[in-house]
């Protein structure tokens, strides 16, 4: 184990040294063409990712294409929409509506057909975020019981046409992004703190008392097997969106509902059985952040990071091992993110364009020139398999 982590060392120093000759502060563009895709989802190495997206008129669309932009299927919505999720082992994708939202899409990604339109249960809706459980047998989604405000995961079997088998407590109030741990057997959940009602919007209403936690529950029975909260100081910093690698290390991201001229750190780090690592950035960066990280995601390997900022036109990249600021790129409005080969990722904004970093060459490279389609890439973006 010694020598993986001197080597994940050896490579981020390497990358850093890289970068900052290469870079500076500054961002480099160019066009770019992929031949290939390291993550795809047809043999065809045609399309490779997915996201919610808006159009002219309030349109709302589910956006399947490749690296390059080129749009595969285009699957209307009734209503904005957040993350996609993939089924394992298939070519179906699941897509939650943003709070408040009410409806969940089963789509056939090969077809570019909705295959199920499911309501949340009465007197629930959903956050926006779902996971599938590693066999891909059952979809887990982040909801919130309106009357009480508590928030909830529901448990759908997807071998029974996504039939309600299981509610528990999510063990907080907002439950946003859900992860299943590479145990198989763990829920990771973010429970945001905010306490919302469709009847005031998307209002925040109880900023005084906020209590955001890190979860892990059972994912049989809702069992809470661990809880991590943040020093009380930093109750308003809300804990949103999550990624975890292989090792089961677990990266967060967070936007803070306090001061706007406090200066608090955005992002985290954790490990089973130890307290929540806050992280920070160098100050000028940090406060560039705008208190509002958009989206977390791991490279493959897992040793590194990527956060977004979109308030802050800033995206960000963290060493997974030692928990440190490693640099960034300024990208207008950026916010999903994704897996790119074995050490990148692919961006995108809600300008509707297309990035991608590659830590061969060390330089994040404008995949889509112009907006043809029209299209304004929501919060979060998916690499299909």
């Amino acid at each position: 184990m010694q020598k993986i982590i001197l080597s994940r060392r050896a490579f981020v120093s390497s990358l850093g040294t890289a970068l900052k000759s290469t870079l500076g502060s500054g961002l480099i563009l160019s066009s770019f063409h992929l031949n290939a895709f390291a993550v795809n989802h047809h043999k065809d190495n045609t399309i490779g990712l997915a996201s919610a997206a808006s159009g002219k008129n309030n349109q709302h669309w589910l956006a399947i294409f490749d690296t390059q932009g080129k749009l595969s299927h285009q699957i209307a919505l009734p209503d904005r929409a957040h993350q996609i999720t993939q089924q394992p082992g298939s070519f179906i994708l699941a897509i939650a509506a943003r709070r408040p939202g009410t409806y969940l899409m089963i789509v056939d990604s090969q077809k570019g057909e909705i295959i199920q339109h499911i309501q949340s249960e009465k007197g629930h809706h959903f956050y926006g975020h779902t996971s599938y459980s590693l066999d891909g047998r059952y979809l887990y989604t982040t909801e919130n019981d309106i009357e009480s405000g508590e928030g909830r995961i529901v448990v759908r079997d997807a071998n029974d046409k996504y039939q309600v088998i299981n509610s528990f407590s999510s063990h907080g109030i907002g439950p946003h992004e859900i992860k299943v741990h590479p145990d198989g057997e763990t829920l990771v959940v973010a429970n945001g703190g905010i306490l919302t009602h469709p009847e005031a919007g998307r209002a925040k209403l109880n900023l005084d008392t906020m209590s955001p936690s890190l979860v892990y529950l059972s994912s049989k029975n809702g069992e809470l097997l661990e809880q991590r909260t943040l020093p009380k100081h930093l109750h308003q910093l809300s804990i949103r969106h999550i990624s975890i690698n292989n090792d089961g290390f677990t990266a967060v991201a967070m936007q803070y509902q306090g001061n706007k001229l406090d200066n608090v750190p955005l992002v985290a780090v954790h490990k089973r059985g130890q307290p929540l690592k806050t992280l920070w950035a160098p100050e000028h960066i940090n406060r560039g952040m705008k208190q509002y990280c958009g989206s977390v995601c791991f490279n493959q390997s897992g040793s590194i990071f990527a956060i977004t900022s979109p308030r802050g036109n800033l995206l960000t990249l963290w060493d997974a091992i030692d928990g440190e600021y490693i640099t960034q790129f300024r990208c207008a409005d950026v916010c999903g993110v994704s897996q790119f080969g074995q050490h990148g990722f692919s961006f995108s904004n809600g300008l509707g364009k297309l990035y991608t970093f590659d830590m061969n060459s060390s330089l994040l490279k404008l995949v889509q020139k112009e907006n043809h389609h029209q299209l304004s890439w929501d919060n979060h973006l998916t690499s299909l398999i």
